[in-house]
């Protein structure tokens, strides 16, 4: 019997690696101390709430953008196929932190932009995995119907796979840089109770912004400059 699959409604995560990754670690864990943060119950996996989201202004890590800005441009031009007539302009960035098995990150999105990255500075053995949500699960049939059950007797899904799931878990390699949609709600799993040590990501946001020569388009941000701000 025949058949094929049309997917209508893709969700695509890129994962690109950097080829000077050493370097890269090397030059953050210089200036690690001034992205420092004290843990507390309610701050202890990330810095943004700390007020200083601007990692990436750091000269030192300039190379280490300017990679992963090529890996943007790749996932936005050869994966997604979008024109290239927009700069990538990375508008915060800060640490993702876990020293604890128990400490995690629950579901969000960021509102504030188009794409996001994750570059992973360093990721002891059973570090914490990310986590996407399929969150308008648009093959269910009805409500719940995808909902994961453990007990297999009460589960309507006799396997899961990329057309009926409620999640995908990502397990990335240090070096490796993971970029998605803003919009695309996510969060970190633990994968096991005893991990020890501590996985270090540095997380970013950015904008694609219309170049000058571009602005005919009716879509898509122009830059600041042409703003009044009140």
């Amino acid at each position: 019997m025949y058949f094929d699959t049309i997917q209508m409604f893709p969700t695509t995560a890129y994962i690109g690696e950097l080829s000077n990754h050493v370097e890269h670690k090397n030059n953050f864990y210089k200036i690690y101390p001034k992205y420092d943060y004290e843990e507390t119950e309610y701050v202890n996996t990330v810095s943004e709430e700390c007020g200083n989201p601007f990692i990436h202004l750091e000269p030192t890590l300039e190379n280490l953008f300017q990679d992963i800005s090529l890996h943007i441009k790749n996932y936005a031009h050869n994966i997604l196929r979008l024109k290239d007539i927009f700069d990538v302009t990375i508008t915060k960035t800060w640490l993702s932190r876990t020293r604890k098995a128990e400490y995690h990150i629950p579901y969000h999105i960021h509102s504030t932009s188009h794409i996001s990255f994750v570059y992973y500075v360093n990721m002891p053995p059973n570090s914490h995995a990310l986590k996407f949500l399929n969150k308008h699960e648009p093959n269910a049939l009805f409500d719940g119907l995808f909902t994961e059950i453990k007990n297999k007797d009460n589960n309507l899904i006799e396997a899961y796979n990329e057309h009926n799931c409620q999640s995908y878990t990502v397990t990335p390699k240090e070096g490796h840089v993971l970029i998605f949609p803003s919009k695309i709600p996510h969060s970190t799993a633990t994968i096991d109770p005893e991990f020890t040590g501590e996985r270090l990501a540095i997380v970013g946001d950015c904008s694609l912004i219309l170049r000058d020569n571009e602005l005919t388009y009716s879509m898509g941000y122009i830059n600041e400059r042409y703003w009044k701000k009140f």
